[in-house]
């Protein structure tokens, strides 16, 4: 099930979130054995499970399966004295879960790769991880549970840490007994308010705009050959594009779900196309992932304890297993390297004693010059990260390469009209054919022109969907957009498609 489909929003949300009030109220009630202000926890566990079964119930014996034997893992590993047996056991565990991603995402090909096994992996490995290094103890089962199958961040994330997450699922749904039954003493409406905003703007971000943008991507690499320069540099643009507001949606959307259920989720996204190299991009793109790859990738291997090649070399590393995560094509690799490569030459340009001088006269200069400087070190970043999102969305090396070549030929010409009337939503054209100029040559441009503007000069000007719910307040005018857009959203979800990193 999707966050973006009618059954999400008018019958599994709002009975999910009415159960877990509902049990929340039961909880108060003082019975004699004590145990139930865990009532709303395993609800929401239950709830959980059937939204993952939703999206293939074949997919659920393996989960609960391999949830099952991480866990005895991960206890047994705790209460192990012998630091042989702790060692052996964690390698046991790291062989089964990274043998069966292996398994279902390589070996396999794909045809029986249960959902989201990916991001469920890495929160088990975590587990086992910080069992053996003493950061994990005495975890309940319903707590495990709940971090794990967690149904807002579960399908793609927010990759959540343990040491932040679980402190939370513990004292609101698992063994702790306050939240779970105080939060249900009055109604912070303002906080609603805000979690229901959040989610709209990223069901809009989704439906209207990432959506959109996706219907010119898949047309223009099912047909590279027939690209001219202008039509492949829309076709690129618009995928930096839609991979932005298509991942980010979920994250606003899923934030907003946790946010309703009593559970903060971490941040994913700052304006990752704002950043000022390819080192700052990384602290705002899937943060949460940058954050696991260095707590359980590169810190292990040495991080920056071990000299300047070595610690160059961890990072070649961590964005090569960044690559193979992502896909088994040789593509992802290419995308993995080129962000590499840049990275290292970025971090060894801002450790070098040239750059420390620059950096001081950059500080006191003033005015335009220090604009013109920042504007175009964010250009160059944003135009980088384009040419790598190529081999990302590409089917393959040679159809990267072919994309970029139709760039590089300045083989003019007028945009593919088929191309451009991907953009034309069905609401902009009957005010296109309102105002009587449908019959212009250059009319299936106009849609395209405007979305296209539109969300460049979000992602470039804009606050995060974030930042605006925060300076947001409880406002009739408040109101009024949210529910426009939430209706307008709601009514364009009749061609209703998958988020792109359910794939991964």
């Amino acid at each position: 099930m999707l966050f973006n489909s009618y059954g999400f929003l008018f019958a599994f949300l709002p009975l999910t979130l009415a159960g877990v009030g509902i049990c929340r109220q039961i909880a108060r009630v003082k019975w004699k054995n004590g145990r139930l202000h865990r009532l709303p926890g395993i609800f929401l566990l239950a709830a959980s499970l059937f939204f993952y079964g939703l999206g293939g119930i074949r997919h659920l014996p393996f989960l609960l399966g391999s949830m099952a034997v991480n866990f005895g893992l991960g206890r047994w590993i705790e209460q192990s004295v012998k630091p042989k047996t702790r060692k052996r056991l964690l390698a046991v565990g790291l062989v089964f879960h990274l043998g069966a991603l292996v398994l279902f995402k390589y070996l396999e090909g794909g045809r029986f790769m249960p959902l989201a096994v990916s991001f469920y992996t890495f929160t088990q490995v975590a587990f086992l991880v910080e069992c053996y290094g003493g950061k994990l103890k005495g975890v309940d089962g319903l707590s495990y549970g709940l971090v794990i199958t967690y149904f807002p961040k579960m399908i793609q994330g927010p990759i959540a840490l343990w040491g932040e997450f679980l402190p939370q699922i513990q004292e609101t749904y698992g063994r702790g007994k306050g939240s779970a039954i105080k939060n249900t003493k009055g109604w912070d409406w303002e906080r609603i308010f805000r979690c229901c905003y959040l989610f709209v703007l990223g069901l809009f971000k989704k439906a209207l705009i990432a959506d959109t943008l996706g219907k010119a991507v898949d047309l223009g690499y099912a047909s590279l050959s027939g690209l001219h320069s202008w039509d492949a540099v829309i076709v690129m643009i618009s995928y930096t594009l839609q991979l932005y507001f298509d991942f980010s949606g979920y994250c606003d959307m899923a934030m907003g779900i946790s946010g309703l259920i009593g559970v903060e989720l971490p941040i994913n996204f700052r304006s990752p196309y704002k950043a000022v190299h390819i080192i700052d991009f990384w602290k705002r793109w899937h943060i949460t992932l940058t954050g696991f790859f260095t707590r359980y990738v590169y810190i292990p291997l040495g991080g920056s304890r071990k000299g300047r090649a070595r610690t160059y070399v961890n990072v070649l590393a961590v964005f090569l297993v960044s690559g193979i995560w992502h896909g088994t094509g040789a593509q992802f690799l290419v995308w993995g390297m080129m962000h590499g490569v840049l990275y290292v030459i970025t971090r060894a340009a801002l450790e070098s004693k040239g750059f420390a001088r620059f950096s001081e006269k950059y500080e006191k200069m003033r005015g335009w010059g220090k604009r013109l400087l920042e504007g175009l070190s964010v250009a160059f970043t944003f135009a980088y990260v384009n040419v790598a999102w190529v081999f990302f969305r590409a089917p393959s090396v040679k159809d990267g390469v072919e994309l970029l070549k139709s760039i590089v030929s300045f083989q003019g010409g007028r945009v593919n009209r088929e191309l451009a009337a991907c953009f034309n939503l069905d609401e902009f054209w009957y005010v296109i054919k309102v105002l009587g100029i449908d019959g212009w040559q250059y009319a299936h441009e106009i849609c395209m022109v405007w979305i296209l503007a539109g969300a460049v000069l979000l992602v470039f000007f804009g606050r995060t969907a974030g930042d605006h719910v925060k300076r947001a307040k409880p406002k009739v005018i408040h109101g009024v957009v949210m529910a426009a857009l939430f209706l307008w959203s709601v009514l364009s979800l009749t061609g209703v498609s998958s988020f792109l990193y359910v794939n991964f």
